[in-house]
């Protein structure tokens, strides 16, 4: 008995260094699934000696169409080295408002002895604009999660109350952008050589057509998402975020600013700034 014991603890032990010899890689688990390294989700942003995030500046003011506000995000960026370095950037601009349904809440008030509200801590986003390029509520959740959410708002609606289709929070669409920034505008920060006469001023704006003149309109507005400004050393990158006059308009009160190292394959973000802008003025 006593023999075969130690047959069978030689032939596991002779086992477990065989699998260890053939081996798996430190990220790949027992099926051969890759795993993701930790790092690769790294939330903060990691400090880089090469640039400095100076300032961040708003401005609201009115559309020229007349049918809107724009908000104008100023980033100002300085090179702490000589050598030319390419970035990329996110900013997002959104209206960030409590979870609290109105219509529910008439229907059947909050309990006046309870101190607390839930659903008033809780924060929601009513909408977003990202520059350069709009992010869906499909992107950051997935369609398993954006059917879910769909559900429960229409199980409101066959409840007899008013709601309306969630958007992403403001935590999640961040969380989303800082690992998917394939999307995120480029821009050089230069350094001593500074940049050539065609690259002092980049934009994406679309002037009038002599047809959109005639009419007055310039459907193409909302498209001029950036402006950068180019200098030795210095970078202005100027975000413009377009908001329209409709029913319940509201305006922008949340901004966050993510700058990126695109070269980097992992933990490539530089910085990552939040902005309350609840009181903000309309510039006149």
């Amino acid at each position: 008995m006593k023999k075969l014991f130690t047959l069978i603890s030689f032939a596991l032990l002779f086992g477990t260094v065989s699998a260890q010899e053939q081996g798996t890689p430190a990220n790949t688990d027992a099926q051969g699934t890759q795993k993701k390294d930790i790092q690769d989700l790294y939330p903060l942003s990691i400090y880089d000696t090469r640039i400095r995030l100076k300032s961040v500046n708003f401005v609201k003011r009115h559309a020229d169409t007349g049918k809107g506000e724009i908000l104008d995000v100023q980033v100002e960026l300085e090179s702490r080295v000589p050598e030319d370095n390419t970035y990329s950037i996110y900013v997002l601009a959104g209206y960030e408002g409590n979870q609290v349904n109105e219509a529910e809440r008439r229907l059947v008030p909050y309990p006046a002895w309870r101190k607390n509200d839930p659903k008033k801590e809780a924060k929601t986003l009513y909408f977003t604009n990202v520059m350069p390029t709009p992010v869906t509520a499909l992107e950051v959740w997935g369609q398993e999660t954006l059917n879910k959410k769909k559900a429960e708002v229409e199980k409101l609606h066959w409840q007899g109350f008013e709601a309306e289709y969630p958007e992403p929070t403001f935590t999640e669409t961040v969380d989303y952008l800082c690992k998917n920034n394939a999307k995120a505008l480029g821009f050089t920060l230069y350094g001593e050589t500074g940049p050539t006469q065609d690259k002092v001023v980049q934009y994406n704006y679309v002037a009038q057509t002599p047809e959109e003149k005639k009419k007055q309109v310039h459907d193409t507005l909302p498209k001029h998402t950036y402006t950068i400004y180019n200098n030795k050393y210095q970078t202005l990158v100027t975000s413009h975020h377009y908001s329209q006059y409709r029913p319940n308009f509201l305006s922008f009160n949340k901004i966050a600013v993510l700058v990126f190292d695109p070269k980097k394959q992992t933990n490539s973000l530089l910085f990552r700034k939040f902005y309350d802008i609840s009181d903000l003025k309309l510039s006149r």
